[in-house]
């Protein structure tokens, strides 16, 4: 996945906003500046220390040549907040998703180890991986300052 990240972050910009154990991710396209994708939530169990994936969908297949942009970004976000809560390789990744989603792109992250850890009502699965610490630097992701009238996503 490091090779993509140059290629990632020639067209995008990461940014956070921080709020308790949670923290949502914005992206940017580089060239309008205009975000792209907000939302993508991720929280921290205190008690666990484990990492809870509450939202990622971050539209980048709507944008041109965006094979692996996705998966770059996942990888990204999921080491920046690893760092920001301190999270080791002890430490877990879990979500809840469809199976189909489960095999067209989390079961194809080659850096993660996703597996089925139970199924639930509706066609949802509950995944989880181990969390694969790498050096990687994630400073260029950056604070997201709230504009006037911006509110906080936990409000």
């Amino acid at each position: 996945m490091l090779m993509n990240v140059p290629l990632f972050l020639k067209r995008f910009t990461l940014s956070f906003f921080k709020e308790g154990n949670c923290i949502e991710y914005f992206i940017n396209e580089n060239s309008s500046i205009e975000i792209i994708s907000s939302s993508l939530i991720f929280s921290c169990n205190p008690i666990t220390k484990d990492l809870h994936v509450s939202r990622f969908y971050p539209e980048l297949y709507l944008q041109t040549n965006p094979k692996y942009m996705s998966a770059v970004c996942f990888y990204l976000l999921i080491h920046h907040f690893a760092d920001i809560y301190s999270l080791d390789n002890d430490c877990h990744i879990n979500l809840e998703t469809v199976p189909t989603v489960n095999d067209n792109f989390y079961g194809k992250l080659k850096d993660f180890n996703f597996h089925i850890d139970k199924s639930r009502l509706g066609n949802v699965v509950e995944l989880m991986s181990d969390i694969i610490r790498l050096p990687i630097n994630t400073s260029m992701i950056r604070e997201h300052v709230l504009e006037n009238g911006e509110i906080p996503f936990l409000k």
